[in-house]
């Protein structure tokens, strides 16, 4: 009730622009929250320092003799370089010079090289809900009612190369999201403004977890929802699509199977004079609709057993052979009828009556009047 567990994972197929560009052959990040204010980010990345040497200079008109006289630049402005790779605002997210950690290696045979960097954000709020990267990964959700400023638990990992990105996000915050109504619960999540209308850039599907001892009851928006299973509800949405304002579920107690229903009424039955009696009028009438049900069928055996006594009559009266060949089959299924008590002993006599009526009449025997 007070508290969300959120998961996204995603990726592209398309190359970061400088990883496409040959400045970086890959790039990754992964994050963790060390306390209530402050996620742990450590970055990897390796470079083609002969081509980005000559963008350095071309956007920042930035001009080095060499790598080392590079990564004495950075030493000397962490916090830059953190800004020009990963979009990062030190300022506003907290992320301090002294906490900021640079560690290399460079290959002067191929000219490629590797940094590692480390870093804090202290400013998680405005690190979650400011930054618009951020709110690209959540699928444009508004997370005010989320209190990002209190994670339980935060862990992020991104990957990048040639053949794309991928990421993966975690984590556990307190949230006013799923209110209760009775033994209802109505999940309510709003878009941001900004997304609100706009065509969705990629494909999606999101689910959501209700608690586990309901069942989706009602999903909006209609056009987005997939058939949803047991406590759990499931929208895609396809490049085509605009977002919605929000996305709202409902859920309440799973549907009661008729047996459930019949033993929870039987159960306040007995411990009631009234019950008894209900209990006893469904016995009478039970056995009744059985017992007619049985004579049902067994007159619908007699009559079907009598009606082809009088076909293989009608087919086989010229061929006296085959004649007696289907009546001695028929005869054999009354006597098996018989004894398994799905015919009675009157209908048992007619069919022989009949039967022997029939031979007679076969064999040129005149019947009575």
């Amino acid at each position: 009730m007070d508290e969300v567990r959120w998961r996204e994972q995603g990726g592209t197929e398309e190359a970061r622009p400088s990883i496409a560009a040959g400045l970086w052959f890959g790039m990754s990040k992964r994050e963790s929250l060390v306390s209530g204010g402050d996620i742990f980010v450590s970055t990897y990345e390796r470079l083609n320092w002969s081509r980005l040497a000559g963008a350095l200079d071309h956007v920042y008109d930035l001009q080095f003799a060499d790598f080392n006289e590079f990564v004495q630049y950075l030493l000397a402005n962490r916090l830059w370089w953190l800004n020009v790779t990963w979009d990062m605002n030190p300022t506003r997210y907290g992320i301090l010079s002294n906490t900021t950690e640079i560690d290399y290696s460079f290959n002067e045979v191929n000219s490629e090289a590797e940094l590692w960097t480390s870093f804090h954000v202290t400013r998680i709020p405005e690190y979650f809900i400011g930054s618009e990267r951020l709110e690209t990964w959540l699928v444009g959700f508004d997370l005010t009612p989320i209190s990002t400023g209190n994670l339980k638990l935060y862990e992020f990992r991104q990957d990048s190369g040639i053949n794309g990105s991928y990421y993966n996000l975690y984590f556990e915050a307190p949230a006013n999201i799923l209110a209760q109504h009775g033994d209802n619960f109505t999940f309510s999540l709003d878009v941001t403004p900004s997304s609100r209308g706009q065509s969705v850039n990629m494909q999606q599907v999101i689910d959501i977890n209700m608690p586990a001892n309901s069942e989706v009851k009602q999903m909006s928006p209609l056009n987005m929802s997939i058939a949803p299973k047991s406590n759990t509800a499931t929208f895609a949405l396809a490049q085509d699509d605009r977002y919605p304002s929000s996305f709202m579920v409902v859920s309440g107690p799973p549907a009661k199977s008729f047996g459930q229903v019949v033993w929870e009424n039987a159960s306040v039955w007995i411990i009631t004079p009234g019950g008894w009696a209900a209990i006893a009028s469904l016995l009478v009438l039970s056995f009744t609709a059985l017992r007619g049900r049985r004579i049902w069928r067994r007159s619908r055996l007699y009559h079907h057993l009598y009606n082809s006594m009088v076909t293989i009559y009608d087919l086989y009266s010229k061929d006296v052979i085959k004649f007696h060949q289907e009546m001695a089959n028929v005869s054999t299924s009354v006597f098996k009828l018989l004894i398994e008590d799905k015919i009675t002993d009157d209908q048992f006599e007619k069919l022989l009556l009949r039967r022997d009526d029939l031979l007679k009449r076969v064999l040129g025997v005149p019947p009575p009047p």
